[in-house]
């Protein structure tokens, strides 16, 4: 695309690095980022590097099934064409690659990586993107051709089942959503395999001075960090956010005992509910996300592990529910009663041959009145009289004495849930899950009032040699 006369702009999409230990999607698109000006010139972005979540029900996604799109631009005579640029890129990802396999790692036998450039973006792209957020995509020659039709070029050497994710992320430039930021920082090598070390204090302290801006810090309940992952990904934290500044703040307030050698701001999908499709039961197929208004049909049932499982229907159909224990969700569903109406959150796997909705997030939306009665008087001995059945009535078994339709005493019975919004704890939520504290705060972002932003502003490679 031509941001003008003499400007031109690249949609870069990136995704399947993640290497066996060490390496990640993101940690590969900072080091893109810091090398482009490099190769190419003077590079400016029309938006902060994107860090896109998707459908977190596909069996072989990645460790957060993120794609990352980058958006550079610079004047049109340094480019030259897509197909040069697509060789630019190559060679700076082949040094990453290079690198952290010949230093760390071993790429993982479903190593799948894709890498797409494309110069012509539009909003008619976006399906691809809401259908790898939410279902499957078989990725064939067909489909690839009519994509190569559109001026999209495809890598040869990284081609593979990674190309969707790619796609998808340059694709969500033009969906127009709510959207987060992250800013994400990276360890040096020295100190890869080791556990993070960062202040807890000082979280506390920018989760404080930050808590209108940002979310998901700090899990008071728990006494837990929540912005240090646990895996062997050279991340160091991560925080979340509404605005670039603000997650910047981060840098300068959170203290860590080992150095953060790197550092990139993403917007992100992340925490939108983007994945929350409103979908009937019937509509509920293996492997999709969706939410769903939908009735309680039998009582909760406990399994081993503490899940909670639950039939639940509408009108089009049934399914089984189940809750989880670490979502903590599983005391919610226990108390629900048949005939109770939810609305829930989640994705579809398969146990066996059956479809089972995971819940991530439920709205309780009504609750049936339940009462306990007390049994009736025997009218003519005054003794206490006993139920029958179904349809059989009440029979004393003193004296003999048995009425079809006695008056009964009757009470409400308080029920134990209440006709709200439940969530797993802070740190049980997953990339897309939208927590309580980003309610009101959604926006949307327009494609048409982008400006160019110089790359230093959205990333910094502090010591280069202890990041590759």
């Amino acid at each position: 695309m031509n941001y003008n006369s003499n400007i031109c702009c690249v949609h870069l999409g990136l995704d399947d690095f993640d290497l066996l230990k060490y390496g990640c999607t993101t940690h590969l698109a900072t080091y893109v980022l810091n090398e482009l000006p490099k190769k190419i010139g003077n590079v400016f972005l029309i938006d902060y590097p994107n860090l896109v979540r998707l459908n977190p029900s596909i069996p072989w996604k990645t460790r957060g099934n993120g794609a990352i799109a980058i958006r550079f631009c610079t004047k049109c005579d340094q480019l030259e064409n897509a197909e040069n640029v697509l060789l630019i890129v190559e060679s700076i990802v082949d040094k990453y690659i290079d690198s952290m396999t010949k230093e760390f790692d071993l790429v993982t036998p479903d190593f799948e990586p894709g890498l797409v450039i494309a110069t012509n973006v539009s909003s008619e792209l976006t399906w691809i993107y809401e259908k790898a957020l939410t279902d499957v995509i078989i990725f064939d020659d067909y489909l690839k051709k009519k994509f190569e039709e559109r001026g999209i070029i495809f890598s040869q050497r990284y081609s593979g089942r990674g190309v969707i994710g790619a796609l998808a992320a340059i694709a969500w430039f033009y969906k127009e959503d709510d959207y987060t930021y992250e800013l994400l920082t990276y360890r040096s090598k020295k100190f890869y395999g080791t556990k993070r070390c960062v202040d807890e204090n000082s979280v506390k302290v920018f989760d404080s001075i930050t808590k209108n801006s940002t979310f998901n810090n700090y899990d008071y309940n728990e006494k837990r960090v929540l912005i240090t992952p646990r895996g062997f990904d050279p991340v160091l934290y991560g925080v979340r956010g509404e605005t670039p500044s603000d997650v910047k703040k981060a840098l300068s307030i959170i203290k860590t005992c080992e150095p953060v050698v790197a550092w990139t701001i993403f917007r992100s999908n992340q925490a939108t509910d983007a994945h929350a499709m409103q979908r009937s039961v019937s509509d509920l197929k293996p492997f999709r996300t969706g939410k769903a208004k939908i009735v309680i049909g039998s009582k909760p049932y406990r399994i081993r592990g503490g899940a909670v499982i639950i039939k639940a229907f509408d009108g089009t159909g049934e399914i089984v529910l189940v809750f989880f224990k670490p979502s903590q969700l599983n005391r919610i569903a226990e108390k629900l009663s048949v005939g109770d109406l939810v609305e829930v959150q989640g994705h579809v796997k398969k146990w066996n041959e059956l479809a089972v909705f995971h819940v991530e997030k439920m709205v309780v939306l009504k609750t049936l009145r339940e009462f306990i009665c007390t049994s009736p008087t025997c009218p003519q001995c005054g003794s206490k009289m006993s139920k029958k059945g179904f349809g059989k009535g009440y029979k004393c078994e003193k004296c003999g004495y048995v009425d079809f339709n006695p008056k009964l005493t009757c009470k409400e019975k308080p029920r134990q849930v209440e006709s709200k919004m439940y969530l797993p704890p802070l740190h049980a939520q997953k990339h897309l899950i939208k927590p309580l504290a980003r309610y009101s705060k959604e926006k949307k972002f327009t494609p048409r009032l982008v400006q160019l932003i110089a790359v230093s502003e959205t990333t910094n490679i502090i010591e280069p040699l202890q990041f590759l």
